[in-house]
C-alpha cells in the first residue's frame, strides 16, 4: 500500500461502517484500506455512523509515517 495515497471516508452499504477507500479509486468494485470490498453503487458519501478501526489505524500510521519525514541515517 502507498503511504502517500489519499483516503475518501465513505459509508459501505455492507457493514454499515464508515471505511477510508482510496480516493483515486472508482472502479465497479473499490477496496477499503482495511481490504472490506464492496461494489461502489453501494458505498454512501456519509460520514455518519460507526467508522472502521481497522481503516483508522492504517490511515493514523501512514499520516504518522508523512509528518515524520525518512527515519534519519
Amino acid at each position: 500500500m502507498r503511504a502517500d495515497r489519499t483516503w475518501r471516508w465513505e459509508r459501505s452499504g455492507y457493514d454499515e461502517r464508515v471505511h477510508a477507500f482510496p480516493a483515486d479509486e472508482l472502479a465497479s468494485f473499490v477496496e477499503a484500506a482495511c481490504t472490506h470490498t464492496v461494489p461502489y453503487a453501494k458505498v454512501t458519501r456519509g460520514h455518519a455512523g460507526a467508522r472502521c478501526l481497522r481503516c483508522l489505524l492504517i490511515v493514523g500510521d501512514q499520516l504518522v509515517a508523512r509528518v515524520a519525514g525518512p527515519p534519519a541515517g
